[in-house]
């Protein structure tokens, strides 16, 4: 049975191709094959690149925490670390001496999104900062030019952003240390490289990212592929041929003849990561509720809900095994049922399951219930109150199927919910400005409002 792996951040050496699946690198031939795993790590790898020689892969590691530099043999063998700045470090290129990795990184910079490159000894070293300011990207042309990249983050993050840091290629053909920009698209640029004497770049200005390139005077541009559903991404060259990934694809792009091909990776893997393992519930667990009678409990983790009793008794699951997420799930007040917000269909809505799972769930659908933060059930009758993303306070009668707008802030989310126990009232906290909050409480029946505290400060959790 063929396995399909997700690859991605390809660079190229010749005809071998270097690449990320599974958070290690493997490798293989340009023309397809057998895929062969290079790395084992504890800690996330990407963005390799191999060396101008062929014989060294530069990579950025998490083996020890932060995102650092390191390096190793291009055929497989033990990596040596060579940056301890603590920082988000990413390898872009190596100079064509073949002993200088360049990396971006936003080291000793006010913003965590802005990058400068550096450049550090393979051999390890110091590393130092280039003389090019803001930059991602570099690409070097073989009679010195240099091509750099500046905000030239993956488009397809952010797919068709037109924004104040959309990515910018400049260009200094003549290695005279004056770089002018290279073209003006209206779309995100990406991936500058120099190939023979035109500069290759990515760009979604067309809609979707292809690969394009022009002369070095922003001249000529040409469209070099045609993928419509993915976007091109993380290209990289060894001056000669380019490799991109598309989806969960590797593509190589030869410009001598103008056509882009798939790479078939036959991809042999013990898939480690899909297997069976224990965790620690703590670590997932996300909500839980009692029941009326305070002798069952419902627990909710990584997306499924879960009913037990206090003392004895089995574990159930309730709603679909797979493929579901349900939230803030609740018991009714008559221990029988439960509610919980479901997202069965792709949009969030409410559900009422029964916990003998005798009958089929009642599906609320059609109520403009937002993003739903909390739930809260009233002790009394069907009815619930819940808060969304629209900072609204909003009551639902679970028998009637009806929605009622209770409150709404204008300034934060409606927290601290609490009903009173006869079921007439709730009291909840909502912020009157950006700074003050105050006590509130709601008559069920008729829907009025009345505030309890003055807004000086910020009250919060009534009960």
């Amino acid at each position: 049975m063929s396995i399909q792996g997700y690859y991605r951040f390809p660079t190229i050496h010749e005809n071998q191709v270097v690449f990320v699946a599974e958070d290690d690198l493997w490798t293989v031939e340009v023309s397809g094959g057998i895929a062969r795993r290079l790395t084992s790590n504890l800690g996330e790898v990407s963005h390799p690149f191999i060396s101008p020689d062929g014989q060294y892969l530069a990579f950025t590691g998490r083996e020890e925490g932060p995102a650092e530099v390191f390096v190793m043999p291009t055929l497989g063998g033990p990596s040596k670390r060579l940056t301890y700045l603590g920082t988000h470090n990413t390898v872009v290129n190596w100079k064509p001496d073949n002993q200088t990795i360049i990396f971006a990184s936003n080291a000793k910079l006010p913003f965590t999104r802005s990058f400068q490159l550096f450049e550090i000894n393979q051999n390890g070293g110091i590393s130092q900062p280039m003389p090019y300011g803001s930059a991602r990207n570099i690409s070097y042309g073989r009679d010195g030019g240099i091509v750099l990249g500046r905000f030239t983050a993956d488009p397809a993050r952010w797919k068709r952003y037109r924004g104040g840091t959309t990515g910018v290629i400049w260009i200094d053909p003549d290695h005279t240390g004056e770089f002018q920009k290279l073209i003006n698209l209206d779309g995100n640029l990406a991936s500058p490289m120099w190939v023979e004497n035109r500069i290759f770049f990515l760009s979604d200005h067309q809609g979707i990212g292809n690969l394009y390139s022009c002369l070095p005077d922003g001249e000529d541009l040409q469209r070099h592929t045609s993928h419509q559903e993915f976007y091109a991404r993380y290209a990289s060259t060894d001056g000669n041929r380019i490799v991109y990934h598309v989806g969960a694809d590797l593509y190589v792009y030869d410009p001598r003849d103008n056509k882009d091909q798939l790479i078939a990776i036959d991809f042999r893997t013990p898939q480690i990561q899909r297997n069976r393992k224990f965790v620690d519930t703590a670590r997932y667990f996300e909500d839980y509720d009692l029941g009326p009678q305070n002798t069952s409990v419902l627990i909710v983790s990584r997306g499924k809900s879960f009913a037990m009793g206090n003392w004895e008794g089995a574990v159930t699951q309730h709603g679909e095994p797979d493929g579901v997420r349900y939230r803030l799930t609740r018991w009714l007040k008559d221990g029988h049922r439960l509610v919980c917000i479901s997202d069965e269909n792709g949009e969030e809505f409410l559900e009422i399951r029964y916990a003998n799972e005798q009958k089929p769930p009642e599906k609320l659908g059609g109520l403009d219930i937002g993003r739903p933060v909390s739930l809260d059930v009233s002790p009394k009758d069907d009815l619930v109150v819940l808060t969304n993303h629209r900072f609204e306070l909003v009551l639902i009668d679970l028998e009637s199927k009806k929605m009622t707008l209770l409150d709404r802030s204008n300034y934060e989310r409606v927290n601290g919910v609490s009903w009173s126990p006869d079921g007439r009232w709730i009291a909840y906290s909502l912020a009157c400005t950006q700074q003050t909050s105050s006590i509130k409480i709601c008559q069920i029946d008729s829907g009025k409002t009345h505030q309890v505290t003055e807004p000086i400060l910020r009250d919060i959790n009534p009960s």
